[in-house]
């Protein structure tokens, strides 16, 4: 995750301008630049403090804040304009997994995070995997070419989204599920953005692309790794879970 934090930070200071697709920030922002420039920092910052162990809390503290604002000040105005256009759910609960990630990470630190962060989580996968639906074309040319059957592919990586999600939510088998997610979104990272990244070396939105998907993936080991999902949801006394 410190990984992703920094290659989108350093990202945002070479070109002065904000994450491509994953900070829409308005050109006419006031001095955009600069602002980008300081969205660079802090990234760079909460990637560098998530980096060394004493400082790890306060570094996934500030990535959970920071992107916390992409999704209220960005990402869920539109989507709230189009609620039915699943893209915009999409890029919310993208922003929204890697803030959760930041969250469990921290709470971690402190005593462990509980089921509301992984039931949050386990939206977000399935929101991820309707969209690998609906989406279906766009998401097979993503797919490797040496893969066989691409379209089939898409779906499966489709289904598994929302099963580890429900799995997550409902709290059966939840850190199997969480683990499962992890290692699919992990294969992506190698499969599809470290091949892009690599035919197209000087192309920015492939590297922020693979530094998205890195932190993205990074978040989800988070929760894999937490005791959010330790064990499955259990009714307490009085039959409440």
């Amino acid at each position: 995750m410190a990984a992703g934090l920094c290659g989108l930070g350093v990202l945002s200071l070479i070109y002065r301008d904000f994450a491509e697709v994953w900070q829409p920030v308005p050109k006419a922002f006031p001095a955009y630049a600069a602002s980008a420039m300081v969205s660079g920092l802090i990234l760079l910052a909460a990637g560098a403090m998530l980096a060394i162990r004493r400082t790890r809390p306060w570094g996934a503290l500030l990535a959970m804040a920071f992107i916390g604002l992409w999704v209220i000040g960005l990402h869920l105005p539109h989507a709230l304009a189009r609620p039915l256009v699943v893209g915009s759910w999409q890029a919310v609960c993208e922003s929204l997994a890697m803030a959760t990630g930041g969250f469990i990470a921290w709470r971690e630190a402190r005593g462990g995070a509980g089921r509301a962060a992984a039931v949050v989580m386990g939206v977000c996968f399935v929101v991820f995997g309707v969209s690998h639906f609906v989406y279906a074309k766009f998401t097979t040319a993503m797919v490797p070419p040496f893969l066989p059957f691409r379209p089939q592919l898409t779906y499966l990586t489709g289904a598994i989204h929302v099963l580890a999600g429900l799995a997550v939510i409902l709290g059966v088998r939840p850190r199997w599920a969480a683990i499962a997610e992890a290692t699919m979104m992990s294969a992506f990272v190698l499969l599809v953005h470290m091949p892009r990244v690599a035919a197209q070396p000087q192309e920015r939105m492939e590297l922020t692309g693979l530094f998205i998907a890195t932190t993205l993936s990074s978040a989800v080991w988070i929760l894999a790794a937490s005791r959010a999902v330790a064990k499955g949801w259990r009714p307490r006394s009085g039959g409440v879970i």
